[in-house]
């Protein structure tokens, strides 16, 4: 009878443990997230076919619909270098505390919002801190910023998920420091280098390169279509303009959110699904999404702090 109890025992407590597993997979991958402090956002950008805005943090991505900010339960990855593409989104950074995948990440992809990740390069060898990617293609930039096993220090790119990269030329890039680098959503061989003197365009995957001058540092960049989208600091206080593509010369000023040096644009996204849409992200953790940004920004998350 001893036998039969210990038996009947260890079968209840496998049926709990099989519950708890099973319940554990149906809970919701986002939830609604509440009391939070988001204390490092390392990308942002449009997801889905809802075009739904996504910050990158350091205990994954939230996304924000319906007025509301959502996190995810599970797969809290520490995402850098985030950037949404038609189909998923590329990054790469660290694992979250407990998880059995490599640090860091290397370059890796999802198509289902972080649920899994696909690892295309160098895996458990590579965090890139600077990605950037071509919207309809996913062809992939980045800047790296030590030696690996296949590249070393500079900028590449890869239009196979990081199987073969291509190194940049950079002839005309006269800079020495950069603030960042954006990628045209169509066409990928168009990328903008930003900074000091202003934008560093090329027409021909970094071949060349012809400066944009600005009248002071550029703190964050965007493409449209037919233009690019950057923020400015003018006498310690923010504002936006846009370039026309066609006619550089072209620089016209957009509304602002009210900003200084204390707290600039440091991603600035066009929504690729709706180009009237944007979104803003500051070194202080504040997000700004506008329907029609050259008329009015609205603050949805401020200093990092979610209710």
């Amino acid at each position: 009878m001893k036998h039969l109890k210990w038996g009947l025992l260890s079968f209840t407590s496998i049926n709990l443990l099989l519950a708890a597993c099973s319940n554990d997979e149906q809970k919701e991958y986002f939830i609604k997230a509440e009391n939070e402090t988001i204390e490092h956002i390392h990308g942002a950008g449009y997801w889905s076919k809802e075009g739904t805005p996504v910050i990158a943090t350091h205990g994954g991505p939230f996304e924000y619909r319906d007025g509301t900010w959502y996190k995810t339960s599970r797969n809290n990855h520490d995402y850098m270098g985030f950037q949404t593409i038609k189909d998923g989104f590329y990054s790469s950074g660290h694992p979250e505390e407990g998880s059995d995948l490599k640090n860091p990440l290397g370059l890796v992809k999802s198509t289902d919002k972080g649920e899994s990740l696909e690892k295309l390069a160098f895996y458990g060898e590579t965090d890139f801190h600077y990605l950037g990617a071509s919207y309809e293609s996913g062809t992939v930039y980045t800047y790296n910023e030590a030696q690996n096993s296949k590249m070393g220090q500079g900028f590449f790119y890869s239009k196979n998920k990081g199987e073969d990269w291509t190194q940049l030329e950079l002839n005309g890039m006269t800079s020495t420091s950069i603030g960042g680098l954006d990628i045209h959503p169509s066409k990928d061989n168009m990328i903008a280098i930003y900074g000091e003197e202003g934008v560093f365009l090329s027409k021909n995957y970094g071949k060349d390169f012809s400066l944009i001058p600005t009248k002071s540092m550029v703190t964050s960049l965007t493409f449209k279509e037919d233009s690019m989208v950057y923020s400015m600091l003018e006498n310690d206080k923010v504002s936006l303009h846009e370039i026309s593509l066609n006619d550089q010369k072209k620089d016209s000023s957009l509304v602002a959110p009210s900003l200084d040096k204390e707290n600039i644009p440091i991603y600035l996204e066009v929504n690729p699904l709706k180009e009237g849409e944007m979104m803003m992200v500051t070194s202080m953790n504040d997000v700004f999404v506008s329907k029609r940004q050259e008329k009015k920004w609205n603050k949805i998350l401020s200093k990092g702090e979610i209710k």
